[in-house]
């Protein structure tokens, strides 16, 4: 091998041993999110469900959701053993009635996601159009209103939405009849 030969291999060898470098140190040096990638969904919120919101489930009784949680519940109102409302800290967002010592429905704020996937302001036709089988009723107060009840299929549990005009206003879910009192405590 002639000086000239080996000038040229001891140079491409270090070419090759420069670039190897740079690839592993540009392919180890993680890449800075894109600003159009979207955030993580909120995992701390609970979505409520026709079966419950969060921890606690339709049919419990009080003593053990407070067991459960830690946390003693804060009441809503007039306390009438017979029914009453009660909240938690730690399930912002919501209002729970109880009966005779049982959680029987939870009514939830705007912004609280539920299992349909449908929000206090979307439309009753876009209520309508994901679920063509709710039904739909007159409201008993509101002219232009309506009540839209989401029923679990071979169960005493639903989610009923109230409109006013055609704008969904509030949520709620719980176990028959209870979610379907319209005042409330009766």
């Amino acid at each position: 091998m002639t000086m000239k030969t080996a000038t040229v291999l001891m140079t491409l060898m270090l070419g090759l041993a420069a670039c190897k470098e740079k690839v592993a140190v540009t392919t180890t040096t993680p890449a800075a999110p894109a600003a159009t990638t979207p955030a993580a969904p909120d995992n701390s919120v609970p979505a409520l469900t026709s079966q419950g919101y969060g921890s606690v489930r339709f049919g419990q009784t009080l003593s053990d959701v407070e067991q459960a949680l830690g946390e003693k519940a804060q009441s809503r109102g007039e306390s009438d053993p017979a029914c009453t409302y009660v909240k938690f800290d730690k399930l912002p967002g919501a209002r729970f009635m109880v009966e005779t010592g049982v959680i029987t429905r939870a009514e939830a704020d705007a912004g609280i996601p539920n299992e349909l996937g449908v929000a206090v302001g979307d439309t009753v036709e876009q209520a309508k159009a994901k679920y063509p089988a709710v039904q739909v009723g007159p409201h008993k107060y509101v002219p232009d209103g309506n009540y839209l009840t989401f029923k679990k299929v071979d169960s005493n549990n639903a989610i009923v939405m109230e409109a006013e005009g055609s704008k969904i206003t509030r949520i709620r879910s719980g176990i028959e009849p209870a979610v379907s009192y319209v005042e409330g405590c009766q």
